[in-house]
């Protein structure tokens, strides 16, 4: 099996991804389309911001060509081959969360035409806050309809809601342990109460937050995207689903960026699916084995073997396409 490497288009952006078409093809066969997760993640899963190999969708796309399914994945805007396409570092604070759902939808349309794809048998596989893509794809009105939503380790609540939580975490714990003084730690807590009003009031953040929260991503670049995609609840999409779509959602104990309970309720927005929901004991965010050990982030670059539990879970949903 070898990747053919492909351009499509949405908008002004060209987009470079790998398309991989299982051995021996006779005829039309299903095909999935995968999208990755936050950041400047390229079409393999791998981060510009972690030196080294991660592999998650490289890792699919093989998988799937295993079970006779082709896969078009690719670098969205901000990373790999991509890169920023024709914008500028300062034209970024245009662009909403919108512009990553309609690249998906292109790639999807782009998929659907290919020689030897069956475009009634369409996947779209998404990891992390690929799978809020993936979801937001498969009840737009205008995609091409979906034969089945995989949702790995996903966005399962909203943006907002996630990230005041495990900022207020690491204020916590901080805190705690006499690291960050009290008043600074309220100081924080406040300011990221308010650039979260802010948001969702109107789209906007101020210029003055904490160093600390503007680490984490509250800058004006990135309230247009943040605004769109925290409007967007992953488990209102989840209830528009039509009802038996096949859907595989998953989620692991040693995930340390989404919890069991998140997805649990996920879970419950999507029981008028067909739903299959692989649950993982030691597996990382990003589906590779570590055992009982805590995940850093820094595992996710080592040289693991992806999770066997995940694998036996994908294989078995995959194949009934």
């Amino acid at each position: 099996m070898a990747d053919t490497e492909i351009t499509f288009t949405s908008g002004d952006v060209t987009l470079h991804g790998s398309f991989l078409l299982p051995d021996a093809v006779t005829g039309p066969v299903p095909a999935a389309l995968l999208l990755a997760g936050s950041g400047p993640t390229d079409r393999n899963g791998d981060s510009a911001l972690l030196p080294g190999d991660i592999g998650t969708l490289r890792f699919l796309s093989e998988t799937l060509a295993g079970a006779g399914i082709a896969s078009l994945r690719y670098d969205k805007l901000g990373s790999g081959e991509t890169g920023l396409g024709p914008y500028e570092v300062e034209d970024v604070a245009g662009l909403g969360f919108s512009t990553f759902v309609d690249a998906a939808a292109n790639g999807l349309d782009y998929l659907a035409a290919q020689p030897n794809i069956d475009a009634d048998r369409l996947l779209v596989i998404g990891h992390s806050e690929g799978a809020l893509v993936a979801l937001a794809l498969a009840v737009a009105d205008d995609a091409p309809a979906v034969a089945g939503l995989g949702l790995l380790e996903p966005l399962a609540v909203r943006l907002l809601d996630l990230l005041t939580r495990q900022i207020n975490d690491q204020v916590d714990a901080a805190a705690g342990a006499g690291a960050l003084p009290l008043e600074l730690a309220d100081e924080l807590r406040t300011a990221l109460t308010e650039a979260v009003e802010s948001l969702r009031t109107d789209g906007t953040l101020p210029d003055d937050l904490p160093e600390p929260l503007r680490m984490a991503g509250f800058v004006p670049v990135n309230a247009k995207a943040l605004a769109e995609e925290d409007a967007l609840d992953p488990r209102e999409l989840a209830a528009a689903l039509p009802a038996g779509l096949p859907v595989l959602t998953s989620c692991s104990a040693r995930d340390t960026q989404v919890s069991d309970a998140d997805v649990d309720a996920l879970d419950a927005a999507l029981a008028g699916t067909a739903l299959t929901s692989v649950r993982m004991t030691t597996a990382n965010h990003v589906l590779k084995e570590i055992g009982e050990r805590d995940s850093t982030g820094a595992d996710y670059i080592e040289d693991l073997p992806f999770s066997a539990e995940f694998a036996a879970g994908f294989k078995d949903w995959i194949a009934r396409f």
